[in-house]
């Protein structure tokens, strides 16, 4: 299935003009970006590094990206040297491996799956190594996949060696040994062994893997936090809460005290009572609940969102003002996502850590 880029060249024709592109350093990071319906990768400059030519292009993972070009499917590596992907469903490769998914169907309207059709694994030149023989696959996280054949349920290895069984609907992943698994309404998680560490948790539309020894859990309508080994070391008193980064979780509690976003233009005013704030790991509050909402710390700043505009925090819940913006995301190697309004409506772009836009505002994601 491996296909070079000059053979990619001849079966495209005129479809691509060149997939010669500059190469940038092994270890660089590339950024999918898209103008005027036209997709393609950017460093965390701004400088096109791959050319805006495909229909839809998803980011890189482990070296290879999976785009689209006239109804068909291409991964390629930061030189634009390609490789046909003939799947139903491709998921990003991870641990060198991707699952893919030929014939499967769901109901309109609704998305729930009426047949699974079959799933497989492909490694990194499009071979075809686990054979398609699942009803369920999942990317590989610590070296083990959770798959399932109908009604068995279990992870598997490289070499689809099942190495424990678990009923399951999907799962988590590996993460930090521990792997959370979703099964009819309920959540457990479970070590490498197959030894269920914790008893059967909440299971609300926000689950958690492991982060820095922890993780969120729901027990009784209220949120804790539960160590390797199944103790709850942080008691359930919060509404909501997210993953431990950088020694801070965000945690959402209930305030007696409305806070009031500023009037809109006609006059209407929203406010909120559940405010977000943040603790360390012995659960004292660090950064008092104020916020609306909050994501965890990523490169030393939070991403915090609250009546219609976006901006950071550092440690100190100081406010980090980089620009205008309605919304902001995380920043991930160096950048962050932010919705901003212009004359023509709400677009997106990237920013860096001075508030620099490098990209957009763009209206394709």
């Amino acid at each position: 299935m491996k296909f070079g880029s000059r053979f990619v060249l001849l079966l495209l024709g005129l479809m691509l003009c060149s997939v010669s592109v500059a190469q940038p350093k092994s270890d660089a990071q590339l950024f999918a970006v898209a103008k005027d319906g036209q997709y393609g990768f950017i460093d965390r400059t701004g400088k096109i590094v791959i050319p805006l030519q495909f229909d839809s292009a998803s980011p890189f993972s482990e070296g290879l990206a999976l785009v689209t070009l006239k109804d068909k499917k291409f991964f390629i590596d930061t030189t634009g040297v390609m490789f046909e992907a003939k799947f139903d469903i491709i998921k990003e490769f991870s641990e060198g491996l991707a699952a893919v998914n030929i014939g499967e169907k769901r109901i309109p309207n609704i998305g729930l799956i009426s047949d699974p059709g079959k799933w497989g694994y492909i490694d990194k030149t499009g071979k075809l190594v686990i054979p398609m023989k699942f009803t369920h696959a999942e990317s590989f996280s610590e070296g083990l996949a959770a798959i399932s054949e109908g009604d068995r349920g279990a992870f598997i290895d490289h070499e689809a060696k099942t190495v424990f069984e678990v009923p399951l609907d999907v799962t988590l992943g590996f993460r930090e040994g521990i792997a959370g698994v979703l099964y009819k309404g309920t959540l457990a998680y479970f070590d490498r062994t197959g030894k269920q560490i914790s008893p059967p948790l909440d299971y609300g539309p926000s689950s958690h893997s492991f982060s820095e020894g922890l993780v969120p859990v729901g027990i009784k309508g209220k949120t804790g936090f539960m160590d390797r080994t199944g103790k709850i070391v942080i008691a359930a008193q919060f509404e909501d809460a997210e993953d431990f980064r950088e020694g801070l979780a965000p945690v959402k509690v209930r305030s007696d005290e409305t806070t009031w976003c500023p009037r809109e233009a006609s006059g209407s005013r929203k406010g909120f009572t559940m405010k977000w704030g943040y603790i360390d790991k012995t659960g004292k509050v660090v950064i008092p609940p104020q916020f609306e909402s909050a994501a965890p710390f990523s490169e030393g700043l939070a991403a915090i969102n609250q009546c219609d505009e976006g901006f950071f925090i550092d440690k100190s819940g100081k406010k980090i003002m980089l620009g205008d913006f309605r919304y902001v995301s995380p920043f991930a190697a160096g950048l962050s996502r932010v919705d901003v309004m212009t004359k023509d409506g709400l677009r997106w772009g990237l920013i860096d850590k001075t508030g620099k836009v490098i990209w957009g505002p763009s209206k394709e994601r």
